[in-house]
């Protein structure tokens, strides 16, 4: 009686080695424990060993390995039948590391505040200050600048939710909005790769 496998794919899996097995990206499930360890250590694909590469797999071809070391087995294929694998070799963080990410940082930061600068004189944040203290008949409170640090302290409270990181902890479990997007320009990515080289 033949045995039975399932093979779990995802669309798209980073490896950090040039030598991939078929454990490393796609989830193998059978029965048989041993055959589980012996078909998730046969080899994949193998890169150069340059920076980065990437390769576009097929099933069929995950199929056609397993089979070669099981030619009686059942195989069942689950998710995708098209999927990429992406190489990048680990770099050491470095000086070099840090000052990028230095650079990155300043940018982000003097383009942050300009953004907050010019949107708060497009819309009078100082005149809507005024009008709301006269409103309030609080008038002699101007001085003291009370709610421009209120709406600073309410600004920097306010990004800090939205993004969901603050010291490099997650407030939650739930997945940010900025994530949200990056995976969907993962997933765009992968796909338009599929469509370009899958065929060749």
């Amino acid at each position: 009686m033949s045995e039975k496998i399932y093979l779990k794919i995802d669309q798209q899996r980073y490896v950090k080695k040039p030598k991939v097995d078929i454990g490393d990206v796609i989830t193998v499930y059978c029965s048989d424990k041993d055959m589980i360890e012996k078909i998730g250590h046969i080899t994949l694909v193998e890169f150069t060993l340059g920076k980065y590469d990437r390769k576009v797999l097929d099933a069929l071809d995950v199929v056609g390995i397993i089979q070669k070391e099981y030619p009686d087995a059942d195989i069942e294929c689950l998710g995708e039948c098209d999927f990429v694998v992406e190489y990048k070799k680990p770099e050491k963080e470095g000086t070099v590391h840090w000052i990028k990410v230095a650079v990155i940082c300043f940018i982000t930061m003097v383009g942050s505040g300009y953004g907050i600068i010019a949107y708060n004189n497009d819309v009078s944040t100082t005149d809507i200050f005024d009008r709301v203290y006269e409103l309030l008949g609080a008038s002699a409170y101007k001085a003291t600048n009370a709610m421009e640090i209120a709406y600073a302290v309410g600004l920097f409270i306010g990004i800090v939710i939205f993004y969901d990181h603050f010291a490099g902890q997650k407030l939650s479990k739930a997945p940010t909005p900025l994530e949200v997007e990056m995976d969907k320009y993962d997933k765009d990515i992968s796909e338009s790769v599929i469509d370009r080289e899958g065929g060749k």
